[in-house]
């Protein structure tokens, strides 16, 4: 049996800007079967395909959202037991849309990289690759699909954890 993880191994929050908000905008979806990456991480970028379904990562001028949960949080999937009945999960998990007026910490960024002030974010597409599908690493505007430009390099927040502050945006390739 693995070991069960922290609430914030997998993070992403909105220090600045607003969010949550009646007036910021998320979006709401289950997750395509062709996605196989089990668990999906809360803070993964993900788009829509045409069946409304979210999908990993970004590619040409698919919008960036930031997901809010994990796909096996109790309130997305609870396969329920012996003990307790199932009620409330549907599969749908939550996302910050990338054109949000907000910044945001997190954990789910290519380590390797070193990030600057300003240097322009992406998303790996990838719906079988659970180290890359999703996650934000350096892009370059014009040619990659951009989610994010960098508003403070990579840091230890309360919870040591590492993460990436960014402003998400929407740009094309």
């Amino acid at each position: 049996m693995a070991a069960p993880r922290q609430m914030f191994d997998h993070w992403l929050e909105s220090p600045q800007g607003d969010w949550p908000s009646l007036h910021a905008l998320d979006f709401k979806a289950k997750l395509s079967a062709d996605v196989t990456i089990d668990p999906v991480f809360k803070g993964r970028v993900v788009h829509v395909n045409d069946e409304g379904e979210f999908e990993m990562g970004i590619a040409g001028a698919q919008m960036a959202m930031f997901l809010l949960q994990n796909s096996d949080d109790a309130d997305v999937a609870n396969e329920g037991g012996d003990d307790w009945e199932a009620a409330h999960p549907t599969g749908v998990l939550a996302a910050i849309v990338a054109n949000a007026a907000v910044e945001l910490e997190d954990t789910e960024f290519d380590p390797g990289q070193v990030y600057g002030a300003n240097d322009t974010l992406t998303a790996v597409a990838s719906n079988t690759n659970a180290t890359t599908g999703g996650r934000i690493t350096k892009g370059t505007a014009y040619t990659d699909a951009i989610c994010g430009v960098v508003s403070r390099k990579a840091f230890a927040n309360a919870n040591k954890k590492m993460v990436l502050a960014f402003w998400p945006v929407y740009l094309p390739a």
